[in-house]
């Protein structure tokens, strides 16, 4: 939780993450039931090699999501790279790949795959572009009333 409270208060994350900056008590309110199964929101960290460097999250999407009724269900994730030394290193694409193969499509029973960055983020956009997501429509964050840039992957899109 201590990592995980730092990422989250770093310059880089806090542009595009909650603001202002979670204390550690509010990151373990918000995050321990994730690590412990006591929520639908699964955690993980990202690893380069033995290094921590960030952090993912897969949840439910429901049909309907984000304020557009043309949205299937599937599952939604969520990123970032939490150590300044590994941003803008070209990482992001080779990652989400990874999660997809490794974590998200292994379930059978997941077709599709959703992410919502802010349409601001560039460099989210391309690493979601060069993953193989495709871009849907403009959303609404639930949780912000800010506007979402909502892109889809498909399995038979991964193994293309």
């Amino acid at each position: 939780m201590p990592l995980l409270h730092r990422w989250l208060n770093t310059a880089h994350v806090l542009e595009w993450w909650d603001r202002p900056g979670p204390t550690l008590g509010q990151v373990q309110a918000k995050y321990l039931p994730r690590v412990t199964g006591a929520s639908d929101v699964t955690s993980y960290v990202i690893y380069r090699g033995e290094v921590p460097i960030g952090y993912i999250q897969l949840y439910p999407v429901r049909t309907g999501a984000w304020g557009l009724h043309s949205i299937g269900a599937g599952e939604g994730l969520d990123l970032f790279i939490g150590e300044a030394l590994y941003v803008h290193r070209g990482l992001g694409a080779g990652i989400l790949r990874q999660f997809l193969t490794d974590v998200v499509f292994r379930d059978a029973a997941v077709n599709v795959c959703f992410v919502d960055p802010s349409p601001r983020n560039r460099g989210a956009l391309r690493a979601y572009e060069k993953a193989g997501f495709r871009y849907l429509g403009t959303g609404t964050d639930p949780d912000s009333g800010m506007p979402v840039h909502l892109m889809e992957i498909n399995r038979h899109d991964l193994v293309n």
